[in-house]
């Protein structure tokens, strides 16, 4: 995935030549106005052989073009990388109007992390047995049962798997008497299997649990999961963090260095 700022002029031109290039391929645009400015942010989603080729049309049409980093997404996603891409469907229209404004208005992954919400070292063989665990955590520091937890997580994973290749997985649900939005990060001791599209066992879990009316949060936290685990340097700095404080600091680490190059774009 490539993230760029441009000039609103050249985005058009720009998805005109990927129409060509990438004839055949899938690959998708997203176009985020950036009000006042005169200028875009594009999300691309390319293959990894029209990388290059991309950066040069980008260099001829829109030489003024700011470049973010350059995210790596797995060559055969599973439906929970779709999931995180294009966005779930969460049908709940009946839904009072003013729950969901309040859930638009949860926190970042960042800000819901706390080192209270970071397990390292769970001791868990497999799903099962993580899904388990992370029920009786939850009973006994946040009161809900542990069932309603577990049958949750299970519920969604039967959907399809939500591991995302490369060692991380993304289990999520929601859940009935839930008041708020939570994250959770968990290191299992050793990493364990999770059907995952690259067969290789999941290290790096990030446990969403929202309230069964926040649709938008529940998609935005699945957004940020994308950005964040899409970026191989977080995660090798992740697999870094020795405890519980390392972790959150990281993730706020690099939540502000996205804060400052939005507002760098708007300059």
């Amino acid at each position: 995935m490539m993230r760029i700022t441009v000039d609103a002029q050249h985005a058009t031109p720009l998805r005109q030549a990927l129409i060509r290039d990438c004839g055949g391929q899938q690959w998708t645009i997203r176009v985020t106005p950036l009000h006042g400015t005169g200028r875009v942010r594009l999300s691309l989603y390319l293959p990894k052989e029209a990388v290059n080729g991309a950066i040069q049309r980008l260099a001829h049409l829109a030489p003024t073009a700011e470049m973010g980093r350059l995210l790596e997404i797995p060559d055969a996603p599973t439906d929970a990388w779709r999931d995180l891409m294009n966005g779930e469907t969460l049908p709940r229209a009946d839904l009072p109007i003013e729950r969901v404004e309040t859930a638009e208005k949860g926190g970042t992954l960042a800000q819901l992390l706390s080192p209270q919400h970071v397990l390292l070292g769970l001791d868990a063989v497999d799903r099962e047995t993580l899904f388990a665990q992370f029920g009786r955590f939850f009973e006994q520091h946040h009161g809900l049962s542990a069932t309603s937890v577990t049958e949750g997580l299970t519920a969604r994973e039967a959907l399809g798997s939500t591991g995302l290749g490369q060692g991380v997985a993304v289990p999520h649900g929601q859940i009935r008497a839930l008041r708020h939005a939570m994250a959770f990060y968990v290191r299992p001791v050793i990493p364990i299997p999770f059907d995952a599209p690259d067969g290789k066992p999941v290290s790096d879990v990030v446990v969403l649990l929202v309230p069964e009316w926040a649709n938008s949060t529940h998609l935005r936290l699945l957004a940020d999961v994308a950005q964040r685990f899409c970026d191989h340097e977080f995660r090798e700095l992740l697999h870094g963090c020795l405890d519980a404080g390392a972790v959150c600091q990281l993730f706020s680490s690099y939540e502000e260095a996205d804060r400052t190059e939005r507002g760098a774009s708007h300059r």
